[in-house]
């Protein structure tokens, strides 16, 4: 155990040895200390976001130095509160005062509002944890002043760390008061943010207080609050709810306060939350290790979701009520209950498409009538230009009558200009024409009835051949029938025995569909199961394989031998390589196959790490395919890459202060093309790449032949080491 501490704090040293390298790599580019002192800032607030305290109070104390060379006060207070809030964080109360006492001199009227802010509000934090509560509540009032003039929205936080404080001093009505106030505040701001971080903490004062009524109503507004935003706040530990034990309360009395919430929001039919707050009782007595107890508060919890017409609650209890079926050992009932499970899972989804289909439709008739508000449109625009054209034919039509009237009154004078005896004339040629025209009439008359007697008897006489071929097909439609008829009983009688030959096959095959579900059901557990055993073979494996490349590098810092300590370290890497290797198969859902371009990505930084070498001094370029090999060939070629990225990394920049390494690796021609190279001193000109001692190139030949790959090693422009891959599986 005391091993493992060990490698720990010198991997975690080792790690701030690395991050300092690239922050003094920056320092060393500014010129004044005041630049200096503004960029040493920006790392440490990043580190205390990130929550590493160790980082940050290295970097304040270096930041200091330059801060205290200049004339900026304001920077100084700076730095001395966040000495203190460094201090606050690890609990040295006393420390976190001391640094504000020295920033004290820099705080005056010129100082901005937020550092002002800062320093009050830690001095208060200070004296509150002291349990010194007269001090704590002066620059408690100080702070709310301050912001009062400034940003009185800020005075939420105020009132917040004045409830904590009495809540502490088990003070409920003035903690109530300072809660209100700061989810007043809140609230009426509406700042996710804020708000979801005040309202956990009041639920927590009412649960400490054992108010289950209030606690309720806050519980409803929380739940409303994270199904409004878009980001998942219920997994973040900032804005749960119960965040605080409030010391060794016995699983009973937590397990009861829910009880007395569930039943507050029952009554008010809030049947949804009322399940939520017993579903927080279950997760009491399962942290406890009481599956029954827990799985009886979980199955009311599952009976008031139902009253709720919550779904998706139902799926979460449901399989919850599985969880700790199997926990206590009731196999048979776990069963049922997965079955249940995939059965909400299923209407999940058949609710989720009918809701997306509902929206489509909504969607398309939205369209649909846009569409056909723009065709009346275009109608009523064509129906106006129809109206305007029947309009001007109109005036055409009314010109054209006026011009026929002129016409009639010129041919009416034309008449009157006719002298007496043309008129008769004219008059007695009409006549004669009337006469042959009459005669013509009447011998086409007679014609026609002549043609109509003809064509009546020819009528006559189609009728008569038509009656007969008619008789001739009907005696031919009745035989038809009749064969008809007979076919069409067989085929009843056929379809009848085939319905009935359907119906066993249809029984048969559901029974063995059952059956083979059932064997299915089993397989899928036991491909499941299998699944999380070999993903924790693999992160078992990737673990010692770990301690192992630990302890070479613990080693390495013992041996005195150089050319020794190098050996060791490089075996570190190697173990290092296989390590990467079994934590991407248990880190992705395949189990079988490597992601390549992850893998060497890992592969390089880790190389990277372990040689001390930066971007600014090498930089790496990888062009990798998006391959997914298996095991037996990514861990002899994890291997080969080691060992060219290592001597690149050691032998081809000494005489450089920067170079460029390329990484290349193709699939062409169903084969693997593996191409190494850099721009820096390449391999000796004498060297023999056969009879070479080196046991890097032994390995590299040794796996070459293992994956039947041809291996070329020359120099240009630097080293370069090509290898064509002919025996390779990919996953």
């Amino acid at each position: 155990m005391k091993l493992f501490i060990v490698i720990g704090c010198f991997l975690c040293t080792a790690t701030v040895s690395l991050r300092a390298q690239s922050v003094e790599s920056v320092l060393a580019a500014l010129q004044t200390d005041k630049q200096k002192a503004d960029t040493l800032f920006f790392f440490l607030s990043n580190y205390m976001m990130k929550g590493k305290n160790d980082s940050a109070e290295y970097w304040v104390n270096k930041g200091l130095a330059f801060a205290l060379n200049t004339a900026d006060a304001e920077l100084i207070a700076k730095y001395y509160c966040q000495q203190s809030n460094i201090a606050f964080v690890k609990t040295n109360y006393n420390k976190g005062l001391e640094f504000l006492r020295k920033a004290a001199p820099y705080i005056s009227d010129a100082t901005s509002f937020g550092v002002k802010g800062k320093y009050l509000l830690l001095n208060a934090k200070c004296f509150r944890e002291l349990v010194k509560f007269d001090s704590a509540i002066y620059y408690y009032q100080l702070c709310e002043n301050l912001n009062n003039k400034n940003n009185p929205y800020r005075n939420y936080l105020v009132y917040l760390e004045k409830a904590l404080m009495f809540n502490e001093a088990d003070d409920f009505v003035k903690g109530e008061e300072n809660f209100i106030k700061a989810y007043t505040l809140t609230k009426g701001k509406a700042i996710r943010m804020d708000h979801g971080i005040v309202l956990p903490q009041f639920a927590d004062f009412y649960y400490k207080w054992k108010v289950p009524d209030k606690f309720a109503k806050l519980l409803q507004e929380h739940q409303s609050f994270v199904a409004a935003g878009k980001k998942d706040y219920s997994k973040d530990p900032v804005h749960s709810f119960l965040l605080k034990d409030f010391g060794n309360i016995p699983v009973s009395q937590k397990a009861a306060f829910m009880q007395s919430v569930a039943e507050t929001l029952v009554k008010e039919s809030d049947f949804k939350n009322a399940s939520i707050a017993l579903s927080q009782a279950s997760a009491f007595y399962e942290d406890d290790n009481q599956p029954a107890a827990a799985l009886q508060y979980m199955q009311q919890s599952f009976s008031l979701a139902q009253k709720g017409n919550s779904l998706p609650n139902q799926y979460i209890f449901s399989k919850a009520i599985y969880r700790l079926l199997k926990k206590a050992g009731r196999n048979e009932e776990a069963i049922a209950a997965a079955d249940k499970t995939l059965t909400l899972k299923d209407s999940m989804i058949k609710i989720q498409q009918r809701d997306m289909t509902a929206e489509m439709e909504t969607k398309y008739q939205t369209e649909k009538k846009q569409k056909e508000i723009e065709l009346l449109s275009s109608q009523k625009q064509l129906s106006e230009k129809e109206i305007a054209l029947l309009n001007s034919q109109k005036e055409l039509d009314k010109n054209s009558i006026a011009l026929l009237y002129a016409k009639n009154a010129l041919a009416v004078k034309e008449i009157a200009l006719l002298s007496t005896d043309k008129k008769l004339t004219a008059m007695k040629f009409f006549r004669e024409s009337e006469m042959r025209s009459a005669l013509q009439r009447e011998n086409d008359l007679m014609d026609s009835i002549v043609n109509s007697e003809k064509a009546f008897s020819q009528a006559v006489n189609r009728e008569k051949e038509k009656e007969t071929a008619l008789n001739a097909a009907l005696g031919r439609e009745n035989n038809l029938k009749a064969n008809e008829l007979g076919k069409e009983k067989k085929l009843r009688w056929s379809l009848l025995a085939g319905a009935g030959v359907l119906l066993l096959s249809g029984i048969s095959i559901f029974v063995l569909y059952k059956k083979q579900k059932n064997k299915n059901a089993i397989i899928q557990k036991q491909a499941t199961d299998l699944e999380v055993l070999m993903k924790e073979i693999h992160h078992r494996v990737k673990n010692n394989l770990q301690v192992v490349s630990s302890l070479l590098d613990l080693q390495s810092h013992t041996i005195t031998d150089s050319q020794a300590s190098a050996a060791v370290k490089e075996g570190k890497n190697r173990v290092q390589s296989m390590a990467l290797i079994h934590q991407n198969l248990y880190s992705e859902g395949n189990i079988k196959g490597i992601m390549v371009k992850e893998y060497i990505s890992n592969l390089v930084q880790s190389l990277s790490d372990s040689y001390n070498i930066s971007n600014e001094k090498v930089k790496v370029n990888i062009n990798i395919d998006d391959l997914n090999l298996d095991v037996d060939t990514m861990i002899p070629l994890g291997l080969v890459l080691n060992e060219l990225v290592s001597n690149s990394f050691k032998y081809a920049f000494k005489e450089t202060t920067s170079g460029i390494l390329n990484i290349m690796l193709e699939e062409k021609n169903e084969k693997l093309h593996l191409k190494v190279s850099d721009n820096g001193a390449g391999f000796p000109a004498d060297m023999d790449v056969k009879s070479t001692k080196s046991f890097g190139l032994k390995m590299i030949r040794a796996f070459a032949q293992k994956l039947k790959a041809t291996l070329d090693i020359y120099n240009n422009n630097g080293a370069v080491v090509e290898m064509q891959i002919s025996k390779f599986k990919a996953a």
